[in-house]
């Protein structure tokens, strides 16, 4: 997988049984060269320009990997991400789906969130009743990353309460809304999100938790990602009361002088938010801990080494 997983110690394990599972990523084409049986599609979003010329090249990818799959395979497919009818149109093999928002084979319905903002709900299995489920894990989207779950977990005839079982358990991977400490009662949040839907859904799930004011420490991951898509990234921060934007990580790519986040910054405070753009971790950490009451909620945000600064907030202590 892409990340850590606690319950397994690490990002891979080595199981005994004949069923093979793998995260895979469209990056540069890397999941044309699986041979699935059953492939799970959660969301198709314009990223990875820097490689994709623009959303439609990328559902073309999608479809060519969808086209993978034998005609005793299975896709399943969320109905919630625009042009998934032209990924699944005409394939031999059977496609299921699942939806938060519309009519499919797999729905959610009676959602109630608790006080962490993780939520149980009913699901619907072509409309009937198929039981109630919990969740350990905050946001709507995690209803619909479960609704593949169990749809999967039906497929390869797992019984429904072991299914149940392992999702109530299931408390996520490192650096997805990973708690890391508090500092003078403020908490503070660690999430790997840096495109525009994953940081709406994050800010979606920490504002149904309890907190004062919500504060997103966003380091922005790659310039051309920054540039395509600036206006979306700042739509999407504006959900956090107070932002504060770190350099932009350059990972693979060269230093573009054309982008900033102090951009990222402008645009957020041009709609009416609140953002600024420091210099440096230190400047950052320096400014939270001097303005940050308690009850205020600290997340941390991006792909790069942004998750430094709620851990020298905190002193590196859960």
């Amino acid at each position: 997988m892409g990340g850590i997983l606690p319950s397994i110690g690490g990002n891979i394990r080595i199981g005994g049984a004949g069923t093979f599972l793998t995260e895979a990523c469209e990056y540069t084409n890397s999941f044309l060269s699986l041979f699935p049986k059953i492939g799970i599609i959660l969301n198709m979003d314009a990223d990875h320009l820097d490689f994709f010329k623009d959303l439609d090249d990328i559902h073309r990818s999608f479809r060519r990997f969808a086209e993978l799959l034998p005609a005793d395979g299975a896709l399943l497919i969320c109905a919630d991400t625009p042009g998934w009818q032209e990924i699944a149109e005409g394939l031999p093999c059977k496609v299921l789906t699942w939806s938060m928002a519309g009519p499919a084979d797999y729905t959610a319905a009676d959602i109630i969130y608790n006080e962490a903002g993780c939520a149980s709900f009913t699901v619907l299995k072509h409309g009937c009743d198929a039981g109630r489920w919990e969740l350990s894990v905050p946001g709507e989207h995690n209803i619909s990353n479960a609704l593949a779950v169990i749809m999967l977990g039906g497929l390869l005839d797992i019984p429904a309460e072991t299914i149940r079982a392992a999702l109530a358990q299931y408390r996520g991977t490192d650096r997805r809304f990973q708690n890391k400490g508090s500092f003078r009662g403020v908490a503070v949040v660690d999430d790997y999100a840096h495109h525009p839907t994953e940081i709406r859904a994050t800010l979606t799930a920490a504002k149904k938790t309890p907190h004062r004011k919500l504060w997103c420490v966003f380091q922005p991951h790659t310039f051309s990602r920054t540039k395509a898509l600036l206006k979306e990234f700042a739509d999407a921060l504006s959900l956090a009361d107070e932002v504060i934007l770190a350099n932009i990580y350059a990972a693979r790519e060269p230093v573009d002088p054309t982008i900033t986040s102090a951009d990222v910054a402008e645009c957020i405070c041009a709609s009416g938010g609140r953002a600024a753009a420091l210099p440096d971790f230190e400047s950052i950490e320096k400014l939270l801990s001097e303005q940050c009451m308690p009850g205020d909620l600290v997340i941390t945000m991006g792909a790069g080494d942004v998750y430094k600064i709620g851990e020298a907030l905190t002193g590196g202590h859960q």
